[in-house]
């Protein structure tokens, strides 16, 4: 008899009251379901794999990336008499320190790593109505190692100041990129090298 009144009800309330009750019943099973999931163990390991592997620390949870070089930027130098320059170069530094950050260096934890960067030409043109941002740019690492990157670019000339930080940030990830690539190599000959 109370499931019949019930039934009664739920057919007079708004087609809206029914979606919002139905939707918390589902939701209340979905929760339900996934926390059950969640408490069981993982018996999906071999036993060979649970002796090399480190204990997990709880399901759903990665484990921790491999650890980073420490990596810095020694010198940024650019061209003098460019407009806003103070600005340019924190907006450089920036990216530099972002994109070295995100490259692969082929080095472990502790190793310390540092870089230059010369700005060598920044210039800046209009003409029927493109702005053309042309930027050159040197990489070096200790020892003689060295990158040069070249780009010629051109966009809207309302958008001035951010058409030239946006060379510079395509010149930070480019230099930086081809820098841990040779950093890379160097490592792994080093690593060959050795008996």
């Amino acid at each position: 008899m109370a499931q019949a009144h019930a039934l009664r009800y739920f057919r007079r309330v708004s087609p809206s009251v029914r979606r919002a009750a139905l939707c918390l019943v589902t939701l209340s099973a979905v929760t339900l379901v996934a926390s059950r999931a969640a408490a069981e163990p993982d018996d999906t390991t071999d036993v060979a794999d649970a002796t090399d592997a480190p204990p997990p620390i709880a399901r759903g949870i990665a484990p921790a990336q491999k650890s980073r070089p420490d990596v810095r930027l020694d010198r940024l130098e650019l061209p003098p008499g460019l407009p806003a320059q103070s600005a340019l170069v924190r907006h450089l530094r920036f990216h530099l320190k972002r994109a070295a950050h995100r490259a692969d260096w082929g080095a472990k934890r502790g190793a310390k790593i540092e870089y230059r960067v010369k700005i060598e030409e920044l210039s800046v043109r209009e003409g029927n109505g493109v702005i053309h941002v042309r930027c050159t740019a040197v990489g070096s690492l200790p020892k003689g190692r060295t990158t040069r990157t070249f780009i010629d670019y051109g966009g809207n000339p309302a958008e001035r100041q951010r058409v030239i930080q946006h060379v510079l940030e395509i010149v930070a990830e480019g230099v930086v990129t081809r820098l841990a690539s040779i950093e890379r190599g160097r490592r792994a000959q080093v690593a060959a090298a050795k008996p």
